[in-house]
């Protein structure tokens, strides 16, 4: 709670003295979570952090099995807690990071999807690393759609609003 208001505050004081309307514009788009106006551009911004994110979570799926046994039954496998956490902080960060900075805040599909997704799998944490990641993007389209074509006054819903809307409750 008290990081949540510091980042509000932060914010807020960012917006506060933004040199012009535009950049206020910006920053308000940005906290709402948008792919409206975004192309290949930011695709090719973010693909190399996405990349070796995706590639430091690959890593993990065999360590993230032998978790789910316990920790101490994860060190007699082999498994070193201090290294799996180091990955995937790293590649979450990496992956998570990079999506952000070029759509913007758009929560919940990293909590939602893989229990969506989890009955469709063997339900071991490596098998659900690329299923979770293929149903977000779609989730994130199909959701990206509707927010486009469903009629609001005053313009359309935007993305992140959305998905906050449907991954709170």
């Amino acid at each position: 709670t008290v990081l949540a208001t510091l980042g509000g505050a932060l914010t807020a004081f960012l917006i506060s003295i933004a040199p012009n309307p535009y950049v206020t514009a910006e920053v308000i788009d940005w906290l709402m979570g948008s792919l409206t106006d975004r192309g290949f551009a930011d695709v090719r911004l973010a693909l190399p952090f996405i990349a070796l994110g995706c590639g430091l979570l690959a890593m993990t799926g065999r360590a993230l099995d032998a978790l789910t046994l316990g920790e101490a039954a994860a060190r007699s496998l082999g498994v070193d807690p201090r290294r799996l956490q180091a990955l995937m902080i790293a590649g979450i960060g990496l992956t998570v990071g990079a999506g952000v900075a070029v759509a913007g805040i758009i929560g919940f599909v990293g909590l939602v999807v893989p229990h969506l997704v989890r009955p469709l799998t063997d339900r071991r944490p490596s098998s659900l690393i690329v299923p979770s990641a293929l149903a977000g993007a779609l989730l994130l389209l199909i959701a990206d759609c509707l927010c486009r074509i469903l009629p609001l006054a005053g313009g359309e819903l935007r993305l992140g609003i959305a998905l906050s809307l449907l991954g709170a409750p």
